[in-house]
């Protein structure tokens, strides 16, 4: 009897102590992995915010040694917001925690000479998480500056921004990297970082099509944690390298997504609508100017749907939306003089399409957006109707001299939207 007791005993001592060699190695789970990298191209004015947001992220809850899960951040940060002499490097780590301990394993380094809006150095670190991690799921969120679908420089005019110094370091700058000022809640307009010599500021920037060459892997989902990134122009371009894009209309609060539980990505089905509500909750409760968020989720497959449609009333209302202006009560979602970014739905409704158009339209629309959401302002810009993507309306940049912007045009004509759809002929 005491033979047989003692072999009880030892077998669960022996099932104890697997039990807990199993759950310290986790070797158990299983071999398919999911990836999410957070990217962060912030050598310019938003190095702070975003320094602030992978702090927040850090004490969320985060995967575990050994885990399926993956948190990844990559970051190109400036000493502060207003130092680009002090170069940095930029790197690529592995968070990790277990009781209570937060582990940051550097994956690769990249030189402080090269910077995160160069779509080399987004392919290199991709090609790397790549090659750590095979045989995976892949989510990013890319957090940065950003002039949606403009080339390089537009948005501040000119091909390449550069500007020379005047009174200060950073003049030269355009407003969107450079602003400081206290009073005025700061956005983040994907892909601009400050490059400085002795004499001159540039903006280092990526356009779309850049980007979509230099994602090598396919992606559960996109996120855009940047301004004016939501048009249907940047998810047409984007449509093969990802099942899910997000992103906001208008410009982005400075503050960004919020970070505080990134456990809805973490997870084997990533619930990107949950994450992007959680997002638009959190500013709907502010008030006052942070009382600023729009957000819409993009399912790509249906996207050459609405692009058929689409193409059909461009060339039928060809000329009523050549004839509408940004003074004619067009829903817009841009601030100062940047008329790029129109309400796709408010564009054609404006130009005359019909109900029965109207209705397939929104059918189409409904397809692609699974979710979408937006404050009843933007920083001053009233937004009375949200289809949840933007547009550019070529009429609306008409010079004093009636003339459309040709250089514009022109780009236009190279993006994969517009050979969908003929807008610009």
């Amino acid at each position: 009897m005491l033979k047989k007791t003692i072999a009880i005993v030892a077998i669960l001592l022996t099932l104890l102590a697997w039990g807990c060699s199993k759950e310290s190695d986790r070797s158990s789970f299983p071999k398919k992995e999911f990836v999410t990298l957070y990217y962060c191209a912030g050598f310019n004015n938003l190095s702070s915010d975003i320094k602030r947001n992978i702090e927040v992220l850090k004490k969320g809850v985060l995967p575990f040694p050994g885990s399926k899960h993956r948190m990844l951040v990559f970051s190109h940060l400036s000493v502060d917001d207003s130092n680009f002499k002090t170069l940095t490097e930029s790197h690529l780590i592995q968070l990790t925690q277990e009781f209570g301990k937060l582990e940051a394993d550097t994956l690769l380094t990249i030189d402080k000479n090269r910077f995160a809006t160069d779509p080399e150095v987004m392919k290199e670190v991709l090609d790397k998480v790549h090659e750590l991690f095979p045989d995976a799921h892949y989510g990013l969120v890319v957090s940065s500056h950003g002039t949606g679908w403009l080339p390089a420089g537009k948005y501040s005019s000119g091909s390449v921004i550069q500007m020379s110094r005047r009174k200060h370091e950073t003049d030269g700058l355009p407003r969107y990297l450079y602003n400081n000022d206290p009073d005025v809640p700061k956005v983040k307009t994907f892909g601009a970082e400050v490059k400085q010599n002795e004499s001159v500021n540039y903006s280092v920037e990526m356009s779309i099509q850049s980007m979509a060459r230099a994602i090598p892997i396919h992606l559960d989902y996109l996120l855009f944690d940047a301004c004016l990134m939501g048009g249907i122009e940047v998810a047409y371009e984007l449509k093969d390298v990802a099942d899910k894009i997000a992103f906001s209309p208008t410009e982005v609060l400075a503050t960004g997504f919020d970070y505080s539980d990134i456990s809805s990505l973490l997870s084997d089905k990533p619930d990107i609508d949950s994450f992007c509500r959680q997002y638009f909750e959190h500013y709907d409760s502010q008030s006052g100017a942070l009382r600023s968020a729009t957000i819409s989720v993009v399912k790509t497959e249906a996207l050459p749907a609405l692009a058929a449609i689409c193409k059909n009333l461009f060339e039928k209302y060809r000329s009523e939306i050549a004839a509408l202006e940004a003074g004619t009560g067009i829903q817009k979602y841009f601030r100062v003089n940047y008329h790029w970014f129109f309400d796709l739905e408010d564009v054609l409704v404006k130009a005359g399409i019909s109900d029965d158009e109207k209705s397939a339209l929104e059918t189409a629309l409904d397809a692609c957006i699974s979710y979408k959401a937006a404050t009843p302002q933007f920083l001053g810009i009233e937004i009375k109707v949200f289809s949840g993507l933007s547009m550019y309306l070529p009429s609306a940049t008409k010079d004093k001299d009636g003339k459309e912007d040709s250089q514009l045009n022109d780009f236009y004509r190279t993006l994969a939207w517009n050979r969908a759809t003929n807008l610009v002929e």
